[in-house]
């Protein structure tokens, strides 16, 4: 069944859980990149989360590609190797799915992340590329993914919309389904719901000394603050399949759906963050068990939410208890299920 149908369907599709956290949990090599690296240098890692999605029965996969974009690999001396790192995350992502003996998608990732500066929160400033580079690099990452045969690009932890549109524009130029996923906050300045922004969100993603780290964690160079219907709207009217909320906090995402599905009503998708980093022990700290995770990811579950998985933080035991739950509900109505080999 191809994605449209899968769409169509009344059968929620389940993606994978936190691929890069979980590498780097599994001691997978990390960098400026995020876990860009670990596809040259812990690719066993890389396969290993892989596999341990498809177990806990998620229907989709996402390719390691999060950070390696040409510009995310060049502080790493890597951006040589750029075509080649991100054919390896389809390559790795295919072994994983050989390995399980199951039938699973692999979806592509891309995103307008930008590699940070070393030991600290906010981008490097010496490859911050310009608005015609950073096009040029996600053509050249989108174009790859798709010739290695993925099967649809899902764009990740989208903030703003300068950088955002650039990054849709050439996701859209090849043809694939594109999912759109977007993160947003609550701004602690007026309530309004805003693009993710470390300088506005309420509560403090990253737990640090403001004495060691002078410089405001920041995820884009411009640091602006915007409306999220504003973002949704600027991109809707540029195209996209599907819409909807990751790497985002429970509390954010429960008034961004309420946004979302005020400017957007196609098929959403939903994938929480439950991860945080304490700089002093440099540790994460996961902000919701399994039957906390699955009991606030239940409350925001509705008919028009069709994909559902986990980004940072979430573990295969998190999301073996969410596909549990919900793919026993979906088979109650054998009329509606829909076999994909997944499980």
């Amino acid at each position: 069944m191809d994605i449209n149908e899968l769409l169509k369907s009344k059968k929620k599709v389940f993606l994978d859980g936190g691929t890069g956290s979980e590498i780097q949990r599994l001691g997978g090599t990390m960098g400026p990149a995020f876990s860009g690296l670990a596809n040259v240098f812990s690719p066993e890692i890389v396969i290993k989360v892989h596999e341990s999605h498809i177990n806990a029965g998620c229907d989709m996969i996402t390719t390691n590609s999060f950070g390696t974009a040409r510009h995310c690999l060049e502080p790493s001396n890597l951006g040589d190797q750029t075509i080649k790192i991100n054919i390896d995350t389809v390559k790795l992502a295919r072994q994983a799915v050989k390995n399980s003996g199951k039938k699973i998608k692999i979806a592509g990732s891309m995103s307008t992340y930008l590699a940070l500066a070393e030991n600290e929160f906010r981008p490097d400033t010496k490859f911050v590329p310009s608005f015609a580079k950073e096009e040029k690099n996600y053509k050249e990452q989108a174009k790859v993914l798709k010739e290695e045969g993925v099967e649809v690009l899902i764009l990740e932890m989208l903030l703003d919309i300068d950088h955002a549109k650039i990054l849709l524009n050439a996701a859209l130029e090849t043809d694939l389904p594109v999912w759109v996923g977007l993160s947003c906050c609550i701004s602690k300045f007026d309530e309004t719901v805003v693009g993710r922004n470390f300088r506005a969100e309420k509560e403090r993603s990253i737990i640090y000394d403001p004495l060691k780290y002078p410089d405001e964690p920041k995820f884009l160079p411009e640091d602006k603050i915007i409306n999220f219907a504003e973002i949704i709207n600027s991109l809707k009217s540029i195209g996209g399949d599907v819409y909807g909320i990751m790497h985002s906090w429970f509390i954010d995402t429960k008034e961004g759906m309420k946004v979302l599905k005020s400017n957007w009503n196609g098929p959403i998708m939903f994938y929480p963050e439950i991860h945080k980093f304490d700089t002093s022990t440099m540790q994460a700290l996961i902000t919701e068990n399994e039957i906390e995770f699955v009991d606030k990811c239940s409350e925001l579950i509705d008919d028009q939410v069709k994909i559902i998985g986990g980004c940072c933080g979430v573990t295969d035991k998190h999301l073996k208890s969410l596909i549990c739950l919900l793919y026993t509900s979906d088979a109650a109505d054998e009329e509606d299920s829909v076999d994909l080999g997944g499980r």
